[in-house]
C-alpha cells in the first residue's frame, strides 16, 4: 500500500498524541504569548535532565492515501532552539516542543493554540498631485496612509504584509467602476482623462498576511481638472498687450504680479507645469524685470560714485539701457528711467578738450631738441624730465576716452620713461662704489659702471648728471697713485749690472719682504693698471735671485763658521769652501751683487798642508809658480775672453808637465777647472751670438737676439763678463727694421679715437688700427695697454655697419624701422655715423611728429552725431559728409581719429534702421508680414527706435 501522506488544505488542531517513550509522563513547560510574532520559550525541564536538542512541531491532522484518519506531528523547519518566534504560518495552529537529552530521552510540552489573525486596514489617502482637491492630466497620484493591524494584538511586520490595489472612477452620482489596468500603488492620469469622463478617482487596497486577507474601503476622491493650469495660462497671457509690450500700469504692481504667478507655477508638479504652454512669457518677464531693477539700482548708486568715475559710470548706464528691446523698455512706464539717464548725460566740451589735446601734443614734441644732428631731451636732468612726463600723462588721463586717443607721439613719452628707467638703473650701479673700497675694488666696480655707461644712448647720456661722471672718473683713477708708488719702489730695487739695494745680514729679510709685497700688490691691480707697471719682470727675477743668493749666503756662512771651529780637518774645510765657491760662481752678476758676505768669504781661503813624505820634488818651484798664475783666475774680470782662454790653456799644459809629486803643491787647481768651465759656457753662448749676427732678415734677427738676451741673463757672472764684448757688439750692430711697429704710437693712436665719450675718427680709421694690432706678435700685443678701447670700438663698428644696411634698405620706404633702430644705438655708436645721415634721420623723425588739425576737426564732427544719447536730425546726410572727409585722409592721419568707431556705429545703425524699414507693412496689409515687421521693430534699441521714428515718422 502507498504510505505517502497528503496535507489537507488547512491544518486542523487535534488532541496531542504523546508517543510511547521512556519517562513519557515527564513534560517540559513553556511560556510566552500565543500570537503571531510572539516568542515561546522553554522555561522548566525535568530534574537532572541535560537537554542538547530542541524541536518545535505543529500538531496537525493528516489524511492518508487510504482515507483513514491519523494524527501526526510536523517538525517546524529551523525551529531547533529553546526559544521560538511564532511565524505568520502558525496562526490558528497548535504548537508544542520536544526536548532531547544527551542520553536520548525525549520530553514534550503541552500544545499551545496560536490565535488566528483578525486583520484590520485603514482607509487609504492619495498624494503626489499639485493641489489638495484637483489633479491635472499627466500627473501621477500615489496611495498613502494605509495601515494594517491585527485585532488580536499580534505585532505585524511590514515584510509580512502584501498589498494589492484597484483604482476606480465615479460613474454617475454615487457609483464607481474599475479603471482597467490600474492596479498599482500609483496611477498616472491620462492626458485625455477629462474627455473620457474620468474625473473623480478613488482607490481600494487589499492586504494579505499569511492566509488572512483584508480589504479597505474606497479612499477619498480626487478630481481631475485643467482649471488651475488654464487659469494660470490665462493670467500669464494677460501680462502682454502684444508681443512687444507688457501690460504695465506701474512697475511695482507688475513685478508683484509676476512673482505671484511664478509662485503658483512652481507649486505645480512637473506634469502640471507642462500644461502651462506660455510659461516662457512669464520667465521672460521675470528676467526683464530683473534687468530693469539692476539698472534702477545703478542709477540710485550714482551718488556714491567718485566724481572722476561718473562719466564712465553714466556711459555704462546709457549703454545698458540702449541694449533693451521694445518689450523690455515697455516696463519703463512713462520712460521715467530713460529720462533720468538721459538727463545725466553730459557730452564732452569739444572746444576745451581739443584745445587741451593740441597743447599736450605740442608739449610732447617739445620734450626733444636737435643739435649737431643728434636728438636730446630739453630737460637737462632725469628728474626734471620725469616730472614733466608725469605731468603730461596725468593731463592725458583727465581727458575723456575719445580725446585721450587723439594724443599723438605718445611713443616719445614711452621712450622717455624707458630712458629715465635706464638712467636710474645706471645711477643705481653707483651704490656698489664706496670710498672705503680698496683701489682695486673701486677700479673693478668702475669698469662695470663704465660698461653700462657706454651702452647708454645719446639721449640717455645727456640725462646723467656730471656728478656721476666725475665719480666714475675718480673711481677709474683709484689705482693711479698706487701705480706711481709701485713703479717708484720697483725702480729703487732694479739695476742693470748690480742690484742697488746693497743688502746686509740685518736688512736682508726686509728686502725679501719688500719684493714679495710689491709682487703681491702688482697681482692685486686690475689688468689695465698692471699694464702700466714698469719693470715687473725684473722684479720677479729679483725675487728668484734673492732665493738663489740666499742659498749661497748660507753656504758661505757655514764655511766661515766651520773655519772658526777647532778640530775640523783640512779636507772638510776645503770641501766646504770649494762647494760654496762653485755655487757662487754659478750666480749671475745680479745675483752675486746680492751676496753681501762674498768678500769675507773670498778673503778667507782655507790653508792646505802638503804631505810629501820628506821627498821634495825637483819641480816644486815650477808648481808653486803655476799656483800663483792660477790664483789670478779667482777674479776673471781682469781678463778678456781671449786672455783667459790663452792663460787657461797655458796653465793646463804646465800642469800636465808637472810630476805627480809637484801637482800636490798646486792646491788651487779648482780655480783652473772653474775657469775652463766658464770658457766652455761662453763658447756655447758665442755660437748663439754668431747665429744671430749671420741672420740678414731684420725681423728674424730680432727674434734670435731676443733668444740671446734671455740666454745672457741666465749666464753666471764670470761668463757674463767674458761674453759681454761680443754680446754688446751684437746689440750695437743689430739690423734696424724700418717696418717694425711703433708700440707707443699705436697705443697713443688707439687712445685718441675717443674724446668726451664720443668717437673722433671714422670707421675706416678704427679698422686700420685693428689691422695694425692684428699684425703684431703675441708679445707686442701684450704691450698694447689700450686694446680694450679698440675692442669696444670694433664692436660698435659692427653694430653701426649693421644699422647702415637697414638704413640703405628701408629709409625711403619704411623710415619708422630705421628710426627705431637709430634710437637703440649708443651715443658712441651714433658718433660713428656721419652728420649728414644723422640729419636726414632726425628730419624724418621730426616730420613724423607733426600734429594734424584735420583729424582733430573730424573728431569733433563725429562726436556731434550724438547729443544726450540720441542721434541728431539729418543723421544720414551728416554721416555721408564725414565719411567723405575721412576717406580723403592719409592712413597715418586716419589713425589719429580714435573715435572712428562712432562713425562706423552710426553707419551700422542707419543700416539696421533701413533693414527694418524695408520690412514695413501698413496695418491693412498682410498680417504675417506685418507681424514680421513688428518683431523686427520691437528689437530696436531706444536710440534706434527714435532714429527710425525720426526718419520714417508716418510708419507705425
Amino acid at each position: 500500500m502507498n504510505k505517502k501522506l497528503f496535507l489537507t488544505a488547512a491544518a486542523v488542531p487535534v488532541a496531542l498524541i504523546v508517543p510511547a517513550v521512556a519517562n513519557a509522563a515527564e513534560t517540559v513547560s513553556i511560556s510566552g504569548e500565543n500570537i503571531v510574532n510572539g516568542t515561546l520559550t522553554v522555561e522548566q525541564l525535568p530534574n537532572n535532565a541535560v537537554v542538547n536538542v530542541y524541536q518545535w512541531y505543529y500538531l496537525e491532522d493528516i489524511t492518508s492515501e487510504d482515507s483513514s484518519n491519523s494524527v501526526t506531528n510536523k517538525p517546524i523547519s529551523g525551529a531547533t532552539s529553546r526559544s521560538f518566534k511564532v511565524p505568520v504560518e502558525a496562526a490558528g495552529k497548535s504548537i508544542f516542543v520536544e526536548a532531547t537529552t544527551i542520553d536520548g530521552k525525549k520530553f514534550q510540552s503541552e500544545p499551545r493554540d496560536i490565535k488566528a489573525l483578525d486583520l484590520d486596514i485603514t482607509i487609504p489617502t492619495l498624494e503626489g498631485h499639485s493641489s489638495s482637491s484637483f489633479v491635472a492630466p499627466g500627473e501621477t497620484v500615489k496611495v498613502a496612509g494605509v495601515s494594517v493591524t491585527d485585532k488580536g494584538g499580534a505585532k505585524l511586520q511590514s515584510d509580512q504584509i502584501t498589498y494589492s490595489y484597484q483604482w476606480f472612477y465615479k460613474l454617475g452620482d454615487n457609483s464607481f467602476t474599475i479603471i482597467e489596468g490600474a492596479a498599482g500603488s500609483t496611477y498616472t492620469i491620462p492626458k485625455d482623462a477629462v474627455e473620457k469622463g474620468i474625473k473623480d478617482i478613488s482607490v481600494t487596497v487589499k492586504a494579505k498576511v499569511g492566509l488572512s486577507f483584508v480589504e479597505s474601503k474606497l479612499s477619498n476622491t480626487i478630481t481631475v481638472s485643467t482649471v488651475p493650469t488654464d487659469t494660470l495660462t490665462n493670467e500669464i497671457k494677460a501680462l502682454l498687450i502684444h508681443d512687444n509690450k507688457y501690460n504695465v500700469s506701474d512697475f511695482e504692481s507688475f513685478e508683484a504680479k509676476i512673482k505671484e504667478l511664478e509662485s503658483k507655477y512652481q507649486a505645480l508638479s512637473a506634469p502640471a507645469k507642462a500644461n502651462v504652454s506660455n510659461y516662457d512669457v512669464l520667465k521672460r518677464a521675470l528676467a526683464d524685470v530683473a534687468v530693469l531693477n539692476k539698472l534702477e539700482e545703478k542709477v540710485d548708486k550714482l551718488q556714491d560714485v567718485n566724481e572722476k568715475d561718473r562719466p564712465k559710470y553714466i556711459q555704462e548706464m546709457e549703454e545698458a539701457y540702449n541694449k533693451l528691446d521694445q518689450l523690455q523698455r515697455s516696463l519703463d512706464a512713462n520712460e521715467v528711467l530713460y529720462t533720468n539717464i538721459k538727463n545725466l548725460l553730459n557730452e564732452p566740451n569739444d572746444l576745451e578738450e581739443i584745445s587741451e589735446v593740441r597743447r599736450l601734443n605740442q608739449a610732447i614734441v617739445h620734450l626733444l631738441s636737435y643739435e649737431n644732428s643728434l636728438a636730446q631731451y630739453v630737460p637737462s636732468d632725469k628728474d626734471t624730465l620725469k616730472a614733466l612726463v608725469t605731468s603730461i600723462e596725468e593731463d592725458i588721463a583727465k581727458l575723456s576716452p575719445n580725446y585721450r586717443g587723439a594724443i599723438q607721439n605718445q611713443a616719445i613719452l614711452t621712450e622717455a620713461k624707458s630712458d629715465i628707467k635706464k638712467v636710474e638703473q645706471f645711477i643705481k650701479s653707483f651704490d656698489k662704489l664706496s670710498a672705503d673700497n680698496t683701489p682695486n675694488k673701486q677700479v673693478t666696480v668702475a669698469k662695470s659702471i663704465r660698461s653700462a655707461y657706454e651702452k647708454l644712448t645719446y639721449k640717455q647720456l645727456k640725462l646723467v648728471s656730471d656728478k656721476y661722471v666725475q665719480l666714475l672718473a675718480t673711481a677709474e683713477s683709484a689705482e693711479v697713485s698706487q701705480i706711481a708708488a709701485l713703479n717708484h719702489d720697483i725702480e729703487s730695487y732694479i739695476g742693470d749690472d748690480i742690484y742697488p739695494i746693497n743688502p746686509s745680514a740685518s736688512s736682508w729679510q726686509s728686502h725679501v719682504n719688500n719684493v714679495n709685497r710689491m709682487i703681491k700688490e702688482y697681482k692685486s691691480l686690475t689688468k689695465t693698471s698692471a699694464a702700466q707697471i714698469v719693470g715687473y719682470d725684473s722684479l720677479v727675477t729679483l725675487q728668484k735671485d734673492l732665493k738663489a743668493a740666499e742659498k749661497v749666503i748660507k753656504d758661505m756662512d757655514a764655511y766661515q763658521k766651520l773655519s772658526r771651529t777647532a778640530g775640523v780637518t783640512e779636507s772638510k774645510l776645503n770641501s766646504s769652501y770649494t762647494s760654496a765657491l762653485k755655487a757662487y760662481n754659478k750666480l749671475t752678476t745680479l745675483q752675486q751683487s746680492l751676496v753681501y758676505n762674498a768678500d769675507d768669504f773670498l778673503l778667507n781661503t782655507p790653508k792646505v798642508s802638503i804631505d810629501d813624505n820628506g821627498k821634495v820634488p825637483a819641480d816644486k818651484a815650477a808648481a808653486e809658480a803655476l799656483k800663483a798664475e792660477i790664483a789670478k783666475f779667482a777674479d776673471v774680470t781682469t781678463f778678456t775672453f781671449k786672455q783667459l782662454e790663452s792663460a787657461t790653456d797655458k796653465a793646463s799644459e804646465t800642469y800636465k808637465s808637472l810630476s805627480s809629486g809637484a801637482r800636490k803643491y798646486v792646491t788651487n787647481y779648482y780655480l783652473l777647472t772653474a775657469a775652463k768651465k766658464d770658457i766652455s759656457g761662453v763658447n756655447s753662448f758665442h755660437k748663439k751670438v754668431q747665429t744671430a749676427k749671420e741672420e740678414t732678415d731684420a725681423a728674424k734677427q730680432a727674434k734670435k737676439i731676443e733668444t740671446v738676451q734671455k740666454a745672457y741673463a741666465k749666464l753666471p757672472s764670470n761668463q757674463q763678463h767674458l761674453a759681454k764684448e761680443q754680446y754688446e757688439a751684437l746689440l750695437n750692430n743689430q739690423i734696424i727694421d724700418e717696418n717694425a711697429p711703433n708700440i707707443t704710437q699705436l697705443n697713443h693712436d688707439i687712445a685718441s679715437i675717443l674724446a668726451n665719450d664720443l668717437y673722433t675718427v671714422s670707421i675706416d680709421r678704427i679698422k686700420n688700427l685693428s689691422t695694425q694690432y692684428s699684425s703684431l706678435s703675441s708679445s707686442d700685443k701684450k704691450l698694447i695697454t689700450n686694446y680694450d678701447i679698440l675692442k669696444v670700438a670694433l664692436a660698435d663698428v659692427k653694430k653701426v655697419e649693421s644699422f647702415m644696411k637697414t638704413y640703405e634698405k628701408s629709409f625711403n620706404n619704411n623710415p619708422s624701422t630705421v628710426i627705431k633702430a637709430f634710437e637703440k644705438l649708443t651715443s658712441k655708436q651714433v658718433s660713428l655715423i656721419d652728420a649728414a645721415t644723422r640729419q636726414l634721420i632726425i628730419d624724418k623723425q621730426k616730420g613724423q611728429q607733426q600734429t594734424n588739425e584735420s583729424a582733430l576737426l573730424l573728431i569733433e564732427s563725429i562726436n556731434s552725431l550724438v547729443v544726450k544719447g540720441e542721434y541728431i536730425a539729418g543723421l544720414e546726410e551728416k554721416v555721408k559728409e564725414i565719411r567723405a572727409i575721412y576717406d580723403q585722409l592719409s592712413a597715418t592721419d586716419q589713425k589719429i581719429v580714435k573715435n572712428y568707431s562712432k562713425l562706423t556705429q552710426a553707419e551700422g545703425d542707419l543700416k539696421k534702421v533701413a533693414d527694418v524699414h524695408a520690412l514695413y507693412v501698413p496695418t491693412d496689409g498682410d498680417e504675417k508680414a506685418r507681424k514680421a515687421w513688428q518683431t523686427a521693430y520691437g528689437k530696436l534699441s531706444k536710440k534706434l527706435e527714435l532714429l527710425y521714428n525720426n526718419m520714417y515718422p508716418t510708419e507705425q
